[in-house]
């Protein structure tokens, strides 16, 4: 028997029981496998059922927590508007608890939805929000991760000094903490940005240590990420060739993952393809 057909047994036995906290117990630790398995939907079912059940019993944090983990399922299922909803709930449930690394969790969720939806203000106000909280409670790993989502959401935002500002501070800590998962989105958000300011020889160098770290780390899709980008900053030096095999050895990636990553590249290799055509 596997460990989640053991929790769906263990689940089915406590609702018959009316046992609601070994229910909501494994309730959680199924939408937690699921959400480990990349099978969002069924996640979010487990996490709800999982939120009612610590409401019934009267435990705001665990509610708020199952709210959180909820919110991370429609986030990652692209249904942004239904996660702010539920994330917005969660910080009800804490109005009156202390727990700031859970709050602070529930604010950097709230960041990422409103990225989703291209709400980039919105998205920096909540990742600042945990950036303070990390500061109060001095955790550096939340610290850093507040300063990769101030990275992104104001490169998404055009805010190209600011978001360098974070991003090299952002640097600086993950070599500190030795992160090496960490360097690997640091060194390619540096890229994007110095591509956007139009210094694409140095975007070069930074997507080339992304990609450097990325194998170190042995994440394939990062490292078929960091290809993609460094193709994009030697098409923008028109230096085709290169660009169409770096885009090409990415593309190869992406394939084997079955990512979907694969549609955006696939458009890429065809421009890049007729630039050369049109060259040669």
């Amino acid at each position: 028997m596997s460990n989640l057909e053991k929790i769906l047994n263990e689940l089915q036995d406590a609702e018959i029981a009316d046992d609601h906290l070994i229910a909501a117990e494994a309730s959680y630790t199924a939408g937690k496998i699921f959400l480990e398995r990349n099978i969002y939907p069924e996640a979010a079912n487990y996490f709800r059922k999982a939120a009612s059940l610590f409401s019934e019993i009267g435990n705001l944090i665990q509610q708020a927590n199952m709210l959180n983990q909820l919110g991370v399922c429609l986030v990652m299922s692209a249904q942004e508007e239904q996660a702010l909803e539920e994330l917005a709930a969660a910080k009800r449930c804490l109005a009156e608890e202390d727990h700031p690394a859970l709050a602070a969790a529930i604010e950097g969720n709230l960041g990422l939805a409103y990225s989703g939806l291209k709400d980039y203000k919105n998205a920096a106000r909540h990742h600042k929000s945990v950036f303070d909280t990390a500061e109060k409670i001095n955790d550096l790993q939340l610290k850093l991760n507040a300063l990769i989502n101030l990275a992104d959401s104001n490169l998404q935002d055009k805010k190209y000094q600011p978001a360098q500002g974070f991003a090299l501070v952002a640097l600086d800590l993950a070599k500190t903490l030795g992160s090496k998962p960490s360097l690997m989105i640091i060194y390619d958000l540096l890229g994007m940005i110095s591509s956007r300011q139009g210094d694409l020889k140095t975007a070069l160098e930074y997507h080339q240590q992304s990609f450097e770290s990325a194998q170190e780390n042995g994440d394939l899709l990062r490292q078929g990420i960091a290809l993609a980008n460094r193709a994009l900053a030697q098409e923008g030096l028109t230096e085709m060739d290169r660009a169409f095999k770096l885009m090409s050895q990415a593309q190869d990636i992406f394939v084997l993952l079955n990512s979907d990553y694969q549609e955006k590249t696939s458009k890429d290799l065809e421009r890049i393809q007729s630039s050369r055509s049109v060259d040669s």
